[in-house]
């Protein structure tokens, strides 16, 4: 049995958690999900080999991006690819989140195949960098 990937997906709303963990469960990942940007950081610290985080960026308590902020400072996370996937999808805030250190920000609402083909593109040139 070959290990699965594991994705970090991280998001408030337990709906979006749901579909995008069912649709990355069919491609063959395995995922971690955290409601908040709390719960991600602990799994972060706890749950080894984690290798994409796909994170919501409108959460209460801690946000996608103070989350963000927060994983560049670690440096056995840093260097992990971020997905960002929020409505707040303007030209201002997705440029905001490239500049924090996003790999790809997909606006909402989820689109299942533009969300595998991410985390895909992520994966390999992660591999690439590494």
């Amino acid at each position: 049995m070959t290990k699965k990937i594991k994705v970090l997906v991280v998001d408030d709303e337990e709906f979006n958690l749901d579909i995008m963990t069912d649709c990355l469960e069919e491609a063959g990942f395995e995922v971690i999900a955290a409601d908040d940007g709390d719960v991600a950081l602990q799994k972060l610290e706890t749950v080894p080999d984690i290798k994409v985080i796909i994170l919501d960026r409108m959460m209460p308590r801690m946000n996608g991006m103070e989350l963000l902020e927060k994983i560049s400072k670690i440096p056995i996370l840093k260097d992990i690819p971020v997905i960002m996937q929020s409505g707040a999808a303007s030209g201002e805030q997705i440029l905001e989140g490239k500049e924090a250190g996003v790999y790809a920000y997909l606006p909402k609402p989820f689109d299942a195949a533009l969300l595998v083909w991410g985390v895909q593109a992520a994966l390999k040139d992660y591999e690439r960098a590494g």
